[in-house]
């Protein structure tokens, strides 16, 4: 092998050399990249295990609070107001519309596992969700708006019922 021969042969492995190292610099960013915006995606909601935690915390008797994540802080509200030492049921039934006795304890008065038009969102910062759907009032069959903030783990962290939706309430700062 002679002297040109032989740069040119080095030259061309030089060069070559140069290129792999700059493809494996873009393959290493790219795939940080990939990996870093994989972790920012949030997993899907689980519309099933919604519909039961609402269900267990509006149908079930035992008021034990078994889904809500904070218990001692109530964090209720009917038509923008915080429900604090009311019930929250008598609350909700004079916020429907119905009359009468307005001292119930329960909310029988929906239609049972009855949730209509449920949505779920991720809020921004990933660490909550909302759902927001209509209970089916039994004697009319109106609609009932009422939203749930929940954590990633399904427990329940604010409720929101009537007039003023979770979004309003929010934008005024009313909760």
């Amino acid at each position: 092998m002679n002297k040109k021969s032989a740069l040119t042969l080095g030259s061309i492995g030089g060069v070559l050399i140069i290129l792999i190292i700059i493809i494996a610099f873009i393959m290493t960013g790219q795939h940080k990249t990939n990996s870093q915006s994989s972790s920012t995606k949030l997993p899907k909601i689980n519309q099933a295990k919604v519909m039961k935690r609402v269900d267990y915390e509006m149908f079930s008797m035992s008021d034990d609070g078994r889904y809500i994540e904070n218990v001692d802080n109530n964090p209720a509200y009917v038509d923008g107001e915080k429900v604090g030492d009311r019930t929250i049921t008598g609350m909700v039934y004079n916020s429907v519309g119905l009359s009468g006795d307005n001292n119930v304890i329960s909310f029988n008065f929906f239609k049972e596992h009855e949730i209509e038009n449920l949505t779920t969102k991720w809020e921004k910062d990933g660490n909550s969700f909302v759902a927001k759907g209509y209970f089916v009032v039994k004697d009319t069959g109106k609609k009932y708006p009422f939203a749930f903030e929940f954590n990633a783990d399904y427990m329940i962290l604010q409720e929101w019922y009537g007039k003023t939706n979770y979004y309003k309430s929010q934008e005024t700062g009313s909760n």
